[in-house]
């Protein structure tokens, strides 16, 4: 008997989170750069971003040549974009002028093939870059972040757009991802749970 899977974002309906996701209809243009192993990921969260958000698009690779098959190019990014993502010489979102910025460039896989993405690709590093000084706790509880003060993607976008567009309702974003929570510990012996808190 075939798995009854949601036509669409391709997930078992045991843990699809499509009917939870509504509208956020965002004016900033967000790009999320994701890395093949997270495609089709479970946990992932990109998913919701894209049922969720009204200007975002998606392209998956790892290498300039992957983007550029993609039909992404960093170079004709430059000008009115920027890349959130932590690190040495990234700014503080918070506390900085971005009237300039349109376009928002996010890495989305684990940390370490996220910032492989980075350094693969020289067009991005030379984008301005920016991090999150004051993040809110994640409710990610099902994936395991290098730190308390680490988002999962889903939680960055929304973070940065209450930033960048301070009047936007993205509260559709944290209702699905807890959908997403209780979905996958649904899927885990109660006895487990502990170790998702």
């Amino acid at each position: 008997m075939p798995r009854p899977i949601c036509a669409d974002c391709g997930m078992h309906l045991n843990i699809c989170v499509c009917e939870a996701c509504a509208p956020v209809p965002n004016r900033t243009r967000v790009s999320v750069l994701q890395h093949p192993t997270e495609v089709g990921h479970p946990k992932g969260t990109v998913r919701i971003l894209a049922q969720c958000l009204a200007r975002v698009d998606v392209f998956q690779g790892e290498t300039p040549d992957d983007f550029d098959q993609a039909d992404f190019n960093p170079h004709k990014e430059a000008g009115h974009s920027a890349l959130l993502f932590p690190g040495p010489g990234s700014d503080t979102l918070e506390c900085a002028n971005l009237h300039d910025i349109h376009h928002w460039i996010i890495l989305d896989g684990t940390w370490r093939k996220a910032a492989k993405i980075l350094h693969q690709n020289p067009a991005l590093v030379a984008l301005p870059r920016f991090h999150l000084a004051e993040p809110p706790a994640s409710a990610y509880a099902i994936r395991k972040a290098p730190g308390k003060q680490h988002l999962a993607t889903a939680e960055a976008v929304a973070y940065l757009l209450n930033v960048v567009e301070p009047g936007l309702d993205t509260r559709p974003i944290s209702r699905a991802m807890r959908s997403l929570v209780d979905k996958q510990l649904a899927q885990i012996p109660a006895r487990l749970h502990k170790h998702y808190q």
